[in-house]
């Protein structure tokens, strides 16, 4: 991927929380009509966009002309509690001081695109606003077009799998954020690009990528197989290796050794300490399709012993878990998390603290 220099956004639920007021109206119309109302479970996973696709299946006898009229209505009233999601205004700053050029894409009305972006002191952030776009996957190509953008130096952040198939039909890179209505598992099933947990990641991928294509090589890291005086096993599970388990770790910074690098990323992500530590083996790890981007990894892993047996994990990873040898057989262990624990069956002198 080449140096990204124009950003789409998608508004709600990327940007702006508006979920709450979104159901709120779209259960109004489903009360014109004398439909049950969807609770917010049953909304996320039902709702889907293009909407009038939703509407056909869900209130077919309704036009889009009536379903307009009701949906204004109804969210004008209930739009002056929208607030900006955590992370966006500084994200934006940082996108402006980058000279990023910024589009919205969205489907919301222009009227209310107008009262929130105004609002909440925004507007100004943006080179052009492409609202009320009922499908984004026609849009995006005008918008592409329109201001003579490379697709490879674009990227579409939204939180929707219709977000990310429109970056597919628009070929540009496809960035998900789990902020909004479409949950981890619909947004995998898309095959974004990138996936992050809020935009303020995002803000991040972007500061280190300009930094990696600086360098453009392999990235050295390290990850400890921690193991607790009860001959326990520490895995964790993070959306960044598309949920599923494995050993904690990092990267390593320039000056550090890896052992050093070893030690603060265990106590950094998971609030361990550690007693010893052995070095297993080395990984490649070119282009995983189970990792979140597409990276040149080069795994240094470990061994690692510890007395402590309080986890605290930092916001790299979302579940933590103390297991047996016996219990790792039924987990959804990551490829090199597996390639590890075979090389330690192996050689099992490595277990010998």
């Amino acid at each position: 991927m080449r140096p990204i220099k124009n950003i789409i956004l998608d508004w709600s639920g990327t940007l702006v929380d508006d979920f709450k007021p979104v159901l709120e109206a779209t259960n109004e119309i489903f009360k014109q009509y004398g439909k049950p109302e969807m609770s917010e479970s049953e909304f996320r996973e039902k709702f889907f966009l293009p909407f009038p696709d939703f509407y056909k299946i869900y209130l077919p006898e309704a036009t889009m002309v009536e379903l307009d009229h009701h949906y204004h209505t109804s969210f004008k009233l209930l739009q002056e509690n929208i607030e900006l999601l955590p992370h966006a205004l500084d994200f934006l700053n940082y996108c402006r001081d980058q000279k990023h050029q910024l589009f919205i894409l969205s489907t919301i009305h222009k009227e209310h695109w107008a009262v929130q972006s105004v609002r909440l002191g925004i507007n100004q952030f943006f080179k052009q606003a492409y609202v009320q776009a009922l499908d984004k996957r026609k849009t995006i190509l005008h918008l592409l077009a329109e201001h003579d953008l490379d697709p490879h130096e674009t990227m579409f952040v939204g939180d929707m799998m219709h977000d990310i198939e429109t970056a597919k039909h628009g070929g540009v890179a496809g960035c998900a954020v789990l902020t909004g209505y479409d949950s981890l598992e619909k947004l995998k099933s898309v095959s974004p690009d990138l996936m992050f947990r809020h935009i303020g990641h995002v803000k991040n991928y972007l500061e280190r990528h300009q930094s990696d294509l600086a360098t453009a090589f392999p990235i050295a890291t390290v990850g400890a197989l921690i193991i607790n005086k009860m001959d326990q096993l520490l895995m964790v599970k993070t959306h960044k290796w598309s949920n599923k388990w494995g050993i904690p770790g990092g990267k390593i910074k320039y000056e550090e050794s890896s052992e050093a690098a070893l030690h603060r990323e265990a106590l950094e992500e998971t609030g361990l300490r550690l007693k010893t530590v052995r070095f297993a083996m080395v990984q490649d790890c070119i282009r995983s399709t189970e990792f979140y981007k597409k990276s040149h990894f080069l795994l240094l892993n470990y061994i690692a012993w510890t007395d402590d047996l309080e986890v605290t994990l930092n916001d790299e990873a979302e579940e933590e878990r103390w297991v047996s040898w016996k219990e790792l057989e039924g987990m959804d262990l990551n490829v090199p998390t597996k390639i590890l624990l075979d090389h330690v069956k192996a050689h099992p002198e490595l277990l010998k603290a």
